[in-house]
């Protein structure tokens, strides 16, 4: 069954109203959305559809109103991330939405350099600190490891350079919120 059967069986066989991707789900399923990840469970919970999201060339391009990764994109090395962003670019309607919710690297340098004896440890005290740097210990999995950090203005332009328009950010609503966390959205022109 290709991705796109995938992720309309995921649907009920039918368009969403919007359709809305949460890519890289982890345990976090969401309402509303097509919950898709590669990991086939986490705590216990399962997403609507096992994808790589490094590949998701099998599903039809311009049929998402919005992406939604949240604790995604600093999985991945710099490197990939402007291939990887243009891929779910192809994905997203003309005028459609990315959003993208990850640590950020200027709260984490700040806490680090506020407080450098506990900010540095690996258990909670760690969290606004270390753990937006290489991810929570507590996972014992390389997956979840981070391998690039972000600021407001870096992921903007990772975003820029995949060729989505209009970036800016706004409070982060998932995980830790603000201002260990930011939020930053897109569009894909409608050229």
């Amino acid at each position: 069954m290709s991705q796109l059967a995938l992720v309309q069986t995921a649907n009920h066989g039918k368009p969403a109203t919007p359709l809305r991707l949460n890519l890289g789900c982890g345990d976090k399923i969401l309402p509303g959305y097509i919950n898709i990840d590669t990991a086939a469970e986490r705590k216990g919970k399962k997403p609507d559809v096992i994808a790589d999201i490094k590949n998701l060339n099998n599903i039809k391009s311009a049929i998402a109103d919005e992406i939604l990764a949240v604790h995604v994109i600093e999985h991945f090395y710099y490197w990939e991330v402007i291939p990887l962003l243009a891929g779910w670019r192809r994905i997203i309607k003309k005028g459609g939405k990315i959003i993208l919710e990850c640590p950020n690297l200027l709260f984490a340098c700040q806490t680090i350099i506020s407080n450098p004896e506990t900010a540095c440890l690996p258990d909670q005290r760690g969290q606004f600190s270390m753990w937006p740097l290489y991810g929570d210990p507590s996972w014992r999995d390389g997956l979840m490891c981070h391998k690039w950090g972000y600021t407001p203005h870096s992921l903007k332009e990772a975003l820029k350079q995949a060729g989505y328009t209009n970036a800016r950010q706004q409070p982060a609503q998932f995980k830790m919120k603000e201002p260990r966390d930011m939020r930053v959205i897109a569009y894909n022109p409608n050229i």
